[in-house]
């Protein structure tokens, strides 16, 4: 187990359950550790691959989380066990809005894809598909070896943000070339009723 204590400053709290309407949903590193970290328990991860997948997982969220204070960052968690759909889903639900995800915009870690066509994916990618399918509505597009990264499992995974359209780009802008990925991947709209996540 893990406790960590401190002070904070109430205004400065961020929360993962506090995005706005029309926030843009920002990602700061790419996705696909638990698969590849199976391909290399596997004894079938190369050398480039190797490499990649620990800068990404060695890589601190530090500058990013620096960065985001001088905007208006409305919503903020980490990339961990969940995967990413799952927290998308507890941004989209703890916030009472609609998530709406671009597979194709989702930054993908050198090598991940080749492995999940492979079907190389973690046991706990398919329990995360699991628990919050229902949650999820999946355009028939989206490939399925893409669709099972983003249920993967992350170790050291990146910030999901969400910010204000206002300062999207200025906030992308700082981070290029500082964190490992930054990318955006989607939307906070109005929920209507049905899924909480469209991943399209």
């Amino acid at each position: 187990g893990l406790a960590v204590t401190g002070f904070v400053r109430p205004d400065k709290v961020l929360s993962n359950s506090s995005a706005k309407e029309g926030d843009l949903l920002i990602l700061t590193k790419a996705i696909g550790s638990g698969v590849l970290t199976t391909a290399a328990k596997a004894q079938l991860l190369s050398g480039e691959y190797e490499k990649s997948l620990i800068a990404a997982m060695t890589a601190l969220n530090a500058k990013a989380q620096q960065s985001m204070l001088k905007y208006e960052v409305n919503s903020c968690t980490d990339i961990t066990g969940f995967g990413l759909m799952g927290h998308v889903r507890e941004m989209a639900e703890g916030s009472g809005f609609t998530a709406e995800i671009k597979a194709d915009a989702v930054p993908i870690l050198p090598g991940a894809l080749e492995f999940a066509n492979m079907g190389i994916i973690p046991a706990g990618a398919y329990r995360n598909r699991e628990f919050i399918e229902d949650k999820v509505s999946i355009c028939e597009t989206v490939n399925r070896a893409v669709s099972d990264i983003l249920f993967d499992p992350q170790t050291s995974g990146g910030l999901l943000m969400a910010v204000a359209p206002e300062d999207a780009d200025a906030l992308i802008a700082e981070l290029q070339g500082a964190v490992p990925s930054v990318q955006r991947i989607g939307t906070v709209s109005e929920y209507t009723g049905g899924k909480r996540i469209l991943l399209r």
